[in-house]
């Protein structure tokens, strides 16, 4: 997979909160190596590099509530065009829906999502490329900004939300639950903030009376046609591996193009489905190893779409020279 970036604007904030929380901000090496935003503006910056930032960020300071505050408090004019859309919203849901739809301008290889039902409504959030981890604190900046959202509408029914989070609690390495004002778990499948339907509902004030819709549009648009087929097709994968079957005509139509169609483009790169396929079944799979330890090589086969383990164990021997056990064993002794 090629690097995925996340808007250079996402680094705003950071230093303006740490000096509000009473840091030295010119003595934090996390900070030294991020240009001012004058010399970065939007463009785009590896996401790779802004995660490692929140990562080496927290444990320096030890404070896990800088990247949720930094998040509460971000300036949603940052998110340009898109943030735009977000303040012209007239209520909750039709922010978060904007949030959620055009946050590929944004960043790159993210799966993120609202669902809702009578009671409850969710905002699932997760990154897809398996070779970025940690990505522990990432999550609590991007929930904490849409956090920010719903309680611009209400500052009432904050005490029926909860949290998940991928990470394990010792990851996170503090008190999450009093940082975020709310129950948390951990070890989850997706980074996830849950709350009441009825939220949705509420009004906001709009700071514009039209979004730039056709412009987002246009960009996202225009974002597909730049991307390489085997590139859009990897996203759909990864995001469905644990939870679908991954069928060919299925994706094809997820990227708007019947299956032929796909087969052709992707011959025209060079590649074919199945190439795309094996690739991320064996990134992911490297992923399991790390971040699920207690998981047998049976029940990772089954995660990621083998129906048999020695299958796996076979595919993952011939893309990396050695057997999915032997690699395990290897992981845990560097880690050891």
């Amino acid at each position: 997979m090629n690097e995925v970036s996340v808007r250079g604007t996402a680094l705003d904030g950071w230093r303006s909160k740490l000096r509000e929380c009473g840091y030295a901000i010119d003595r934090l090496e996390a900070l030294k190596a991020v240009p001012p935003r004058a010399l970065r503006g939007p463009s785009p910056i590896p996401l790779r590099e802004f995660v490692s930032f929140s990562e080496r960020l927290v444990c320096e300071t030890r404070d896990v509530a800088i990247p949720w505050l930094v998040g509460q408090h971000y300036d949603i004019a940052s998110l340009g065009a898109v943030g735009d859309a977000i303040k012209a919203s007239t209520k909750v849901g039709l922010a978060l829906k904007r949030f959620v739809e055009y946050f590929e301008l944004l960043q790159d290889c993210t799966d993120i999502r609202l669902d809702c039902d009578e009671q409850n409504a969710s905002i699932s959030y997760r990154i897809l490329d398996p070779e970025i981890w940690p990505r522990h604190h990432d999550a609590m900046f991007s929930l904490g900004i849409l956090g920010q959202i719903i309680r611009a509408g209400s500052s009432d029914g904050w005490d029926q939300v909860e949290f998940h989070f991928e990470a394990s609690q010792a990851d996170m390495a503090g008190n999450i639950d009093r940082v975020v004002g709310a129950p948390c778990s951990f070890g989850a499948e997706f980074n996830m903030l849950r709350f009441p339907t009825r939220l949705l509902d509420c009004r906001l004030q709009p700071k514009f009376a039209e979004a730039p819709i056709r412009e987002l549009s246009r960009a996202v648009a225009q974002r597909n046609r730049s991307t390489p087929l085997a590139e859009r097709l990897a996203r759909v994968v990864y995001r469905d591996l644990d939870r679908l079957s991954i069928d060919q005509e299925r994706v094809a139509r997820e990227v708007g193009m019947s299956g032929r169609t796909m087969r052709r483009k992707l011959a025209s790169e060079g590649s074919s489905f199945q190439q795309v396929l094996d690739e991320c079944r064996m990134r992911q799979a490297v992923f399991e190893f790390q971040t699920k330890p207690d998981l047998s090589i049976s029940q990772i086969a089954l995660r990621l779409g083998y129906s048999e383990h020695s299958t796996f164990t076979r595919a993952f021997h011939r893309w990396s020279g050695i057997s999915p056990q032997e690699f395990r064993k290897r992981f845990a002794q560097k880690i050891n």
